[in-house]
């Protein structure tokens, strides 16, 4: 039997351009697969909700008081009322058929109650830097167009990090390995979930999807279904140690709440030294302030109970990065081509 096709989507905004947020409408209302209700949750912006009723096509929340993405993201989670919960960043797109083909995925899989899919990272002008160690892969600025690029373009960033499948919860206290907008997750499950804290931003979707882990495996469609927005907007591109601290801010509320699911934490020493080294020494570089570095470093700590591994992650980056150049073995930093 086929599954429902019953879902509500879920899209906060808080201060987007409005060009993107039309953007990102205009994609779920083109799926060949229509959504029963399109939830935006407009975060202490009235002028943006009248615009967005002005607009139609959408039921809009306005919170009175800013709490950030998780927050609004919670409230639009409570207001739904279908079977399932497609989650859209307010920058990001959807390619018509993202919907239909993560429905074909779950009628083959019965079983499944949380997916998502890959996807494109694109940009407006073609000098546009990467994100997360990735780089973009397409150039342009509506859906149409980029509809027209994603048929033809060469993958250029690997997504096997994002296959997780009976190891979900243990994969994702690692790191985070997923994206907000390509995912959907069964109502009943996400409206049982422990609330993501207000302010922790970015780190909010990684805790959500370790929130979602501890109930469910995720699958994954591996095919690239959305439009990944690079932009200077986001708020990993933020110079100061506010977004590190987040992260780390999540990292501690997952193993708080999931220590007894998930393997040793000190068997994830040497990832988390490598990533706590990787943000002080970059909030230094950008900051020019060794406080600011040593907060964000002391704030780590937490997370790792073994001292190799803290000094390990005391160690500065470019140390480290002499270090592995002197080592490397000609040819030894080529990457194969993405396997999808």
């Amino acid at each position: 039997m086929a599954a429902s096709r019953d879902y509500d989507v879920v899209v906060p905004t808080s201060g987007r351009h409005w060009d993107y947020l039309v953007a990102a409408l205009d994609s779920v209302a083109a799926q060949t697969v229509p959504p029963t209700r399109t939830i935006v949750v407009v975060d202490g912006d009235e002028h943006a909700g009248e615009r967005l009723r002005d607009r139609g096509g959408v039921d809009v929340i306005v919170r009175e008081r800013r709490g950030g993405a998780a927050v609004a993201r919670q409230a639009g989670i409570e207001a739904a009322t279908s079977t399932w919960v497609a989650l859209l960043d307010d920058d990001d797109l959807w390619l018509p058929t993202k919907q239909e083909r993560l429905f074909a995925y779950v009628d083959e899989h019965p079983e499944c109650r949380a997916v998502r899919a890959g996807y494109w990272m694109f940009a407006e002008s073609g000098d546009a830097s990467g994100l997360f160690g990735q780089q973009p892969e397409m150039v342009g600025h509506d859906l149409a167009e980029l509809e027209r690029a994603a048929r033809t373009a060469e993958p250029r960033n690997d997504l096997d990090y994002l296959d997780i499948e009976g190891q979900s919860l243990a994969l994702l206290m690692e790191r985070n390995r997923g994206v907000i907008g390509t995912s959907m997750v069964a109502t009943d499950i996400l409206q049982s979930l422990p609330p993501v804290p207000a302010g922790l931003t970015p780190g909010d979707d990684h805790l959500l999807f370790c929130h979602v882990a501890a109930r469910t495996e995720w699958h994954l469609v591996r095919e690239r279904l959305e439009l990944y927005r690079l932009h200077g907007g986001q708020d990993s591109r933020n110079p100061g140690p506010e977004p590190a601290l987040a992260i780390l801010r999540g990292r501690r509320i997952a193993w708080d709440t999931y220590r007894d699911q998930a393997p040793p934490l000190a068997s994830y020493g040497p990832s988390y030294s490598t990533e706590l080294r990787q943000a002080w020494w970059t909030v230094l570089r950008q900051t020019g302030s060794p406080r600011a570095a040593l907060r964000v470093y002391a704030a780590g700590l937490a997370l790792l109970p073994r001292w190799r591994h803290r000094l390990a992650a005391a160690v500065p980056e470019p140390v480290v990065h002499r270090w592995r150049g002197a080592l490397r073995r000609p040819g030894h930093e080529q990457k194969g081509r993405p396997s999808w």
